[in-house]
């Protein structure tokens, strides 16, 4: 994946994704990844879900299926 067209389709086909798992399946930083994503947001595409309270915090050991993790779910179409 390349950039935020790859970003968006991949969004639209399968409707939500953790921040973590777009992060690893497009190669590029989270950081990069929630840039990008916040640019669909603002055009009303895209809506992150999250985080939510887990009471684990920063020793959360709920692992990938932590429900504090900052899910992103495509709106549009």
């Amino acid at each position: 994946m390349s950039g935020l067209t790859e970003l968006r389709d991949t969004l639209r086909a399968e409707r939500k994704f953790s921040l973590e798992t777009l992060a690893l399946r497009s190669g590029f930083s989270p950081s990069a990844v929630e840039a990008m994503l916040e640019r669909l947001e603002r055009k009303g595409r895209v809506v992150c879900h999250g985080p939510s309270s887990c009471g684990g915090g920063t020793t959360c050991s709920c692992a990938k299926n932590c429900p504090s993790a900052v899910v992103y779910e495509w709106v549009a179409d």
